[in-house]
């Protein structure tokens, strides 16, 4: 199988074990009636939500023969962890990260002439269960096959950038039916689309660069982590967070274009 095929089947793999994974949390939802939104608080709905968020490891795992023949997964997590921390990098990246969401969040304050506690909930319960939360969904869940297969499966034809843009865009409309279960309608779902897979982009574009300065997949795993994270200390519309977020990462991914291509110039030159 050759790498272009590899890429394609994988990523309809994870597609599609995505929407089977979704369409049953559905059909729960549905069977539940009036109790639907009970069930939506509780644990099991979570690790259903949790699940759904697997499915690009799954996929992975399902096709792993194929994609790496006479390879195992225990050789596959052992290479992608192999890789000494780059403890500066993730150090620069979460402090840069925490400092997007909260300007991003005193902007939205700023703007409708409130404090920013009004939008923000720091409380130990909160942060403590968004973090159990967001450690077993997303980013754990899909960056084994986003980014320990398809990133550098995209790197043996692009550069890292592109890769980097093209995995965005796979993951981004792997997201798609939460577009449509946001509960926002006309104009809003639009911006909400365009918002969220410029974001999604953006920081794919992140998540590639240091993956490249740092090959453990820790990186991109923590990277997406705290994406999501800060977001369940929100407590006003996630649009509105959404808007300002994709601003911001739209500057810094910039920001890490610049200084990679700096970096290789850099490298080029000393060689």
């Amino acid at each position: 199988m050759t790498n272009r095929k590899k890429s394609i089947v994988y990523i309809f793999y994870s597609y599609l074990f995505f929407w089977v994974a979704f369409s049953l949390i559905g059909v729960v939802m549905l069977y539940m009636g009036n109790d639907a939104l009970w069930f939506q608080e509780g644990v099991i709905f979570q690790l259903m939500v949790a699940f759904a968020a697997w499915t690009p490891t799954f996929a992975l795992f399902a096709l792993f023969k194929k994609l790496y023949p006479g390879s195992s997964i225990k050789e596959f997590y052992k290479n992608v962890f192999r890789a000494r921390l780059n403890f500066k990098l993730l150090i620069f990246v979460t402090v840069l990260q925490l400092f997007v969401f909260f300007s991003s969040v005193g902007i939205i304050a700023f703007a409708n002439d409130m404090p920013m506690s009004n939008l923000l909930d720091l409380s130990l319960s909160t942060i403590l269960m968004g973090f159990i939360w967001t450690s077993l969904q997303g980013a754990t869940g899909e960056q084994s096959g986003w980014r320990g297969f398809l990133q550098p499966h995209m790197e043996k034809r692009f550069t890292v950038i592109k890769a980097s843009i093209i995995v965005g865009v796979v993951a981004g409309f792997w997201h798609t039916p939460l577009w449509f279960t946001s509960g926002y309608l006309g104009l809003d779902l639009i911006k909400f689309i365009i918002a969220y897979m410029i974001s999604i982009t953006c920081v794919a574009i992140i998540i590639g660069i240091c993956y490249n300065h740092c090959r453990n997949l820790f990186v991109p795993i923590w990277i997406h982590f705290m994406f999501n994270f800060t977001l369940t200390m929100f407590t006003g519309d996630f649009l509105d967070a959404l808007i300002w977020l994709t601003v911001a990462y739209v500057l810094v991914s910039v920001g890490f274009i610049i200084w990679h291509k700096q970096y290789i110039v850099t490298k080029q030159r000393s060689h």
